[in-house]
């Protein structure tokens, strides 16, 4: 008997499947964005609840691996038609960066270092394997969806993930006997996911503003148009430590904080606009504002904003910066919160649904 699949969300449309044949790949972004959130609470002084969502955090990151694998047992076509859609398989990513983030948890928040170190060498695996996976299949695919119907900001979770490798490589190399390995590898993330960043935003914003882009369209993942630069921010922050100890890296210590305030002022370009297309989006044209687990795309890079900022500020000495990361460790934690209800009421509509 031939399996039967549930067809692929088109662009814009809320992806709101909870069933397990249907569930999202990209749902790794709640540990990616309550992570984060945690790291962020953590370096502001809020011990209750950065440890609150470290607990929750691990939590969601061994709940969705058992659902991933649940469904590569029960359904692999479904996973194998999710890998090869140029618009869903890029969602796959989430688990680098959400393996990672948690790795970054371990090692600013506790002592278990080894845990770090671990999570960061399986972060690199799944990140070659996923990251080749996609560009083999989605090239060799045919035909091609297009461009209109596959790229979105969720494309540029190729940089999340590389930089992702790069913030927690930078974080553990001190714990590892290898450390110039270890940073000469995070360095080359960081470059890797700076290059992605130039040729997946130039297509994105020759999307936005040469094809048609409706209201629809418009959706939460466009916010990783600004956490990519946020995430490789960070990295060239946390990057810049090593500047000073390694001989190798020294002969780019101008080139990487120029870099990192580069990507930092990017970041900080994007913000109005990811503000102000919302209200186009939901006030002007009316499109219905309900849960849809791409809204923790949006979580995460407000969430890494702050912790970005904070760690810019801090490493190149530029205490007039940090107010922005004071204001955006409140608002990261409101749509945190106002996210996390949504996707609570939607799993109760699901289990039980109305009469």
């Amino acid at each position: 008997m031939t399996e039967q699949h549930p067809p692929l969300s088109k662009p814009g449309e809320p992806i709101t499947g909870h069933s397990l044949q249907s569930f999202f790949p990209g749902y790794f972004a709640l540990v990616m964005a309550t992570g984060i959130i945690s790291i962020g609470a953590f370096l502001y002084n809020m011990p209750a609840i950065a440890n609150a969502l470290f607990a929750a955090n691990i939590g969601f990151y061994i709940v969705l691996w058992g659902i991933f694998f649940l469904r590569v047992i029960k359904y692999p076509m479904a996973v194998w038609k999710d890998i090869s859609s140029s618009s869903r398989g890029v969602t796959f990513l989430t688990m680098v960066a959400a393996n990672n983030v948690l790795g970054n948890q371990f090692a600013l928040m506790t002592k278990q270092q080894d845990i770090a170190v671990f999570l960061w060498w399986l972060g690199i695996i799944l990140w070659v394997l996923i990251t080749y996976t996609f560009f083999i299949v989605i090239t060799a695919k045919e035909p091609k969806q297009g461009v209109e119907a596959s790229l979105s900001g969720a494309w540029l979770l190729i940089v999340v993930a590389a930089e992702s490798v790069a913030v927690l490589g930078a974080l553990i190399a001190d714990y590892t006997p290898h450390q110039d390995i270890v940073i000469f590898i995070s360095f080359c993330a960081f470059l890797i996911g700076g290059m992605h960043y130039m040729v997946f935003i130039s297509l994105i914003i020759y999307r936005w503003l040469f094809m048609s882009m409706k209201a629809e369209l418009l959706t939460p993942p466009y916010w990783i148009n600004m956490g990519a630069v946020a995430i490789t921010t960070l990295a060239g922050s946390r990057l810049l430590l090593y500047a000073h100890t390694h001989e190798w890296i020294a002969g780019v210590q101008y080139f990487l904080p120029g870099f990192t305030v580069l990507f930092w002022a990017f970041a900080t370009w994007w913000i109005p606009i990811l503000f102000l297309l919302p209200i186009w989006r939901h006030v002007l044209q009316r499109v219905p504002l309900k849960y849809d687990p791409q809204y923790w795309s949006l979580v995460f890079p407000a969430s890494m904003y702050t912790v970005a900022t904070f760690n810019f500020s801090k490493v190149l000495h530029l205490p007039f910066v940090m107010p922005i990361s004071n204001v955006f460790i409140y608002l990261s934690m409101a749509a945190w919160v106002i996210v996390f209800i949504g996707m609570v009421r939607s799993f109760i509509r699901f289990v039980l649904p109305p009469k």
